[in-house]
């Protein structure tokens, strides 16, 4: 007999086709996943057939906005889920809107919730959400038993420990599916399916104890049968996954014997794991593989469509409300070069927010200097760029800026961490020398520098050395002792070691961040960042675009971005188009030996 398992993983509620930022339809979507399992179900009538979530399914999308700030009626994402899933597993973005909220959310679903690494202490989630899951079938040979578990990086107590300090803790990952896993096998599970919340890596310090991402060690437990695995919003089964596996077979998607799969993102692919089963006393596993399936190539049943279609047209009332009026398109194709004002805008609102905070005697009044990140430069796919053009701004607009759910939280800091924060946003660039010209490290969290992590600093002005090696990886962890900073204004005014600052911030920054973590905290506000960029639209203010960084060697260097940004490209810009790669990706040159005349907004 066939086992058939339909997975996904960091849909990040992105449920309905439907592009509310560029107001179009969209070809790929949880319904267009939905539809498929049906079609599937329907046309397999003598398949055992179940459908699994990995996780990171309850934010980054509209709809699981809106069911936040709605949480008086019933929630819409798991009212769609219940449609759907047979068992869910726990994501690290699951814990972003706190354990009250996620207690509520699943409180409305009819899967089984599992995650076994995380321990809820006190919490209603401790009855909620179980360690595993045994799923039984009726077969003509018997009963089959399939067992389900799940789990999720520790590294969520850094993320989130505004929400979870102190009311959580959370072990190991591999050591745990190890033991849960043969408490399984005892209780029966004739196969077990891992809900892996964690990348595939051999990076040393992803694999270790504690590491992020360990997906590679749960692939030599012996308990486990397959393994549905997360997080990096990669592709496996791919040949152009990028990492070199022993022991791995792309055509069927097994790796040490284990079929696996990772679907992407945002409902871009339905992962499957097929296992061929008999029994002869006790069940075995004859065949298995793992594949992916590309949602573009759904077709989407209408029906379902007009199911959810009220929802639908209640989250665009609620995100057509104005906020705002820009006289220029914003954009942040270049943005990871020549910082835009889609970037620099949430910067400017954390500082307004700040000020309002020093004028009312509640903080010490220092010089502030504020900061964002380029949230969304791609590393989603070339749709994954922020684009807002001129005129007037509504509620989507905010969510497109800042799409985090992070908490405003205000820092103290001397120049010294200072410094290093700046040498940390300067390692996203390859070092350089006059035989390469490939200007950024590739924008990815794992093995690479995901654009979420740099950094730009509007109040300040400095330079990178760029020629010399990076000081710090991606994930902040220091690499070398070298220094690419070689100055760093306030004012006009070098910033001297023991001169101190006050930072807007955000909780996940302070906590994720080594050098940020004995910060002193001067305010922790609870509100949402996003929350506090929305009034600051609201009052329509009017900011200087500020360009603070300066790198040299100033020369000429590729980058990397949508095709579709070659038509935001001012006349007498830096930048020029050279050409298409793949997959709505181009090749750009950025010459920054050239006075910039047109800013990229």
């Amino acid at each position: 007999m066939r086992l058939t398992i339909f997975a996904t993983t960091d849909v990040h509620g992105a449920i309905y086709p439907y592009d509310y930022f560029n107001t179009s339809e969209k070809s790929a979507s949880l319904l267009h996943v939905q539809s498929y399992i049906e079609r599937y179900k329907a046309a397999h009538p003598d398949e055992m057939v179940l459908a699994v979530d990995n996780g990171d399914m309850l934010q980054g999308d509209v709809w699981s906005d809106y069911d936040y700030r709605h949480q008086n009626v019933p929630l819409f994402v798991p009212h769609v889920m219940n449609g759907i899933y047979d068992v869910i597993g726990i994501g690290n973005h699951e814990f972003n809107f706190g354990l009250d909220y996620l207690d509520k959310a699943y409180g409305q679903m009819d899967a089984e919730i599992v995650n076994a690494n995380v321990d809820f202490k006190n919490h209603p989630l401790k009855s909620r959400v179980k360690p595993y899951t045994i799923v039984e079938n009726e077969t003509l040979d018997g009963i089959l038993k399939i067992g389900f578990l799940s789990v999720v990086p520790t590294q969520i107590l850094k993320w989130d420990a505004a929400h979870l300090e102190g009311k959580v803790t959370v072990r190991d990952m591999r050591t745990t599916v190890e033991k849960i896993a043969k408490e399984m096998k005892a209780e029966g599970a004739d196969i077990i399916i891992l809900l892996s919340h964690s990348g595939m890596s051999k990076n040393p310090d992803q694999v270790k104890s504690y590491g992020e991402n360990q997906t590679l060690l749960m692939t030599m437990i012996k308990d486990i049968d397959g393994i549905v695995f997360g997080h990096t919003h990669e592709f496996f089964p791919d040949t152009t996954f990028e990492m070199e596996i022993d022991n791995i077979d792309f055509r069927k998607g097994v790796v040490n014997g284990k079929p696996m799969v990772q679907p992407g993102v945002s409902a871009s692919h339905l992962g499957q794991l097929t296992f061929d089963i008999e029994h002869d006393g006790s069940w075995r596993i004859v065949d298995s593989m793992a594949q992916l399936i590309d949602s573009d190539r759904m077709p989407l049943d209408e029906s379902l469509k007009k199911k959810y279609e009220d929802l639908h047209e209640q989250v665009s009332r609620y995100l057509s409300q104005p906020i705002g009026h820009i006289d220029e398109t914003w954009h942040t194709y270049f943005s990871r070069v020549l910082p835009s004002e889609a970037v620099q805008v949430t910067a400017e609102a954390g500082k307004a927010y700040t000020r309002d905070l020093m004028e009312k005697g509640e903080i010490e009044t220092l010089p502030i200097v504020a900061f964002n990140a380029v949230i969304r430069a791609g590393r989603d796919g070339p749709n994954d760029y922020t684009v807002l053009e001129a005129g007037d701004i509504t509620l989507s607009a905010a969510i497109d800026l800042y799409k985090h759910t992070n908490i405003m939280t205000i820092i103290k800091l001397d120049g010294r961490t200072l410094k290093e924060w700046l040498e940390w946003s300067a390692s996203q660039f390859n070092q350089i020398s006059p035989e390469t010209d490939e200007l950024l490290e590739p924008n990815r969290s794992k093995d690479g520098f995901p654009s979420y992590n740099f950094d730009t600093f509007f109040d300040l002005d400095y330079t990178f050395d760029i020629t010399q090696p990076p000081r710090y990886s991606g994930t902040a962890k220091q690499i070398s002792d070298s220094e690419r900073v070689v100055e760093m204004k306030y004012d006009g005014r070098p910033v001297e070691p023991d001169d101190c600052f006050i930072v807007p911030a955000n909780n996940y920054r302070v906590s994720y961040t080594p050098f940020l973590r004995e910060a002193e905290v001067v305010h922790e506000s609870y509100r949402h960042v996003r929350d506090i960029v929305v009034e600051y639209m609201m009052a329509e203010p009017e900011f200087e675009h500020s360009n603070p960084m300066t790198i040299v060697p100033a020369r000429k260097y590729r980058m990397m971005s949508a095709t579709k940004a070659k038509d935001y490209i001012e006349n007498d810009s830096r930048i020029k188009y050279i050409e298409a790669i793949d997959d709505g990706f181009s090749w750009y040159e950025i010459d920054l030996s050239k006075e910039e005349k047109a800013w990229p907004k």
